[in-house]
């Protein structure tokens, strides 16, 4: 799986870190933000109190349409399940990606 390239860390991300920056939140923060403006559930796990808190203070700001685009489209897409088995089949989802 050659064609798979890491993208890192999310909480580094380059957007993640400007908007964190931005609102004086966590990168942590910021994307529990999106998702839940998103109307996504989270349901984010820590045993460590001072982010347990952080977790939840995720609703005295909101990001922009603009912003939210821009974190729906990251320069790298990470695939759990990359369907080796469809290489060479027309219909393969990701033959453009393969081709990387």
């Amino acid at each position: 799986m050659e064609w798979v390239k890491s993208i890192g860390n999310p909480l580094e991300d380059e957007v993640v870190v400007k908007l964190s920056k931005k609102y004086g939140k966590t990168p942590a923060q910021i994307l529990l933000r999106h998702l839940t403006q998103r109307n996504i559930s989270v349901i984010p796990k820590s045993g460590n109190e001072k982010r347990l808190k952080e977790n939840i203070d995720i609703f005295d700001f909101q990001l922009t349409d603009a912003e939210i685009d821009e974190l729906n489209k990251p320069k790298h897409h990470q695939r759990l399940f990359t369907q080796d088995f469809m290489a060479g089949h027309p219909e393969d989802p990701y033959k453009d990606e393969r081709s990387c």
